[in-house]
């Protein structure tokens, strides 16, 4: 199952694309009250529908891009605003920012999900927040947390915490930010790095954007200085290690784990460590606690995907059918269901089931093609189901 930090390659395409003066118009905190807990779940409908309805520019007009800079800015206090290049800086960041919905929605129009979960009212930052979960087959797991300002007479969203990098967008950004900033541009009170590796850390960026993953994981794992116990940098580096081979992708995630213990932020790149090392007790345990942080019951589907490949058969399918009656529309949750079935040799059931989908709305012929052909990889789960009396009988059935 391995995971793909899709808003932690975004902001680095985003940061390559600059070539930031921020005014904090917007207040960045809200009271609790039932009126504004009602407003607060309209503006995730209406978030979650921008992106639905392919309208990037909607999805971008609810961000409060000024309060957002200052976010970014909060470790720079000292900066110049008026610089010429800062203000470059910010413009750049503006345009940019453009290519984040603009990517969610492509990964949509793949087969996505990107869906509004819930809302919590944070009472340390004194503000709502909204929980989108992002999830495919071919990336994975990823939630957004936006935090929610208000403006004149509108919501907006100011910034957003991302579960796979650990950290609010705007920490990523100003990080980044802080690589690249010319030496005469920073104070003493401003956040400094050693310069030889803030270079090469850039470069690392670069060679992963042109897809030379290898030279691009021998500067992170050469790394020496504090930059090298960031967490940020660490995901980095299991990012690009995924890339390459599943050694250093393994060796890569045990730094990260080993560095942060016990640290909730980083649970979804736990999952898919103990997943592979077929830990899967240890997997499971991690899922239940990210699904107290999150309240998101679809977990229960990856919870299904983990017992399956433990070969628990019976907790599988009744994961799985939780996930097929409170999601129907998700077909890796009837297929889930479905393989079970056939790992359980009900092929009984297995032939009830496919008529359930054809009532359902599935063709025929297509579920025999699901059933017959091998996947990507060469391979099919379902083989000796395809091979039965009962499944030839069914294919062979004149409806």
């Amino acid at each position: 199952m391995r995971i793909k930090n899709l808003l932690l390659l975004s902001s680095i395409a985003i940061f390559l694309q600059f070539n930031i003066h921020g005014q904090n118009n917007a207040k960045d905190t809200i009271a609790f009250s039932d009126a504004n807990t009602q407003e607060v779940i309209e503006f995730g409908k209406l978030l979650e529908a921008t992106i639905h309805d392919n309208e990037p520019n909607k999805f971008i007009f609810k961000l409060n891009k000024d309060t957002f800079f200052d976010r970014v800015l909060t470790e720079y206090p000292n900066l110049d605003r008026k610089d010429d290049f800062i203000k470059g800086f910010l413009d750049g960041m503006g345009k940019a920012l453009t290519s984040f919905p603009t990517e969610i929605i492509q990964e949509v129009q793949k087969g996505a999900y990107y869906d509004f979960i819930n809302y919590r009212y944070n009472a340390e930052a004194q503000t709502y927040y909204c929980l989108f979960r992002l999830y495919s087959l071919e990336t994975g797991m990823n939630y957004h947390d936006y935090r929610i300002s208000k403006g004149v007479d509108k919501l907006q969203f100011c910034d957003m915490y991302v579960y796979l990098s650990g950290e609010h967008f705007s920490n990523t950004i100003g990080r980044m930010m802080g690589y690249t900033l010319p030496d005469d541009k920073l104070t003493d009170q401003d956040l400094t790095l050693d310069n030889s590796e803030s270079k090469a850390l850039l470069k690392a960026i670069l060679l992963n954007k042109d897809a030379e993953y290898e030279k691009s994981y021998a500067i992170l794992d050469g790394l020496k200085s504090k930059l090298s116990e960031e967490k940020f940098i660490l995901i980095f580096k299991s990012l690009v290690a995924s890339q390459i081979d599943e050694t250093k992708y393994l060796k890569s995630l045990e730094d990260l784990i080993r560095q942060f213990p016990n640290d909730q932020t980083i649970a979804l790149n736990e999952i898919d460590y103990h997943i592979y090392k077929e830990d899967y007790f240890e997997a499971i345990q991690t899922i239940n606690a990210l699904q107290n942080e999150t309240e998101d019951d679809f977990l229960n589907y990856l919870k299904a995907n983990v017992a399956f490949q433990d070969k628990n058969y019976d907790l599988a399918l009744n994961l799985y059918t939780y996930t097929i009656e409170n999601y129907t529309d998700f077909f890796e949750g009837q297929a889930g269901y479905l393989s079970t079935l056939v790992m359980m040799k009900n092929y009984t059931e297995a032939t009830r089931y496919l008529d359930t989908l054809i009532d359902e709305g599935y063709e025929k012929d297509g579920l025999i093609s699901y059933v017959e052909e091998d996947d990507d990889n060469g391979e099919n789960i379902l083989k000796s189901y395809s091979k039965s009396n009962q499944f030839k009988s069914w294919k062979s059935k004149i409806d």
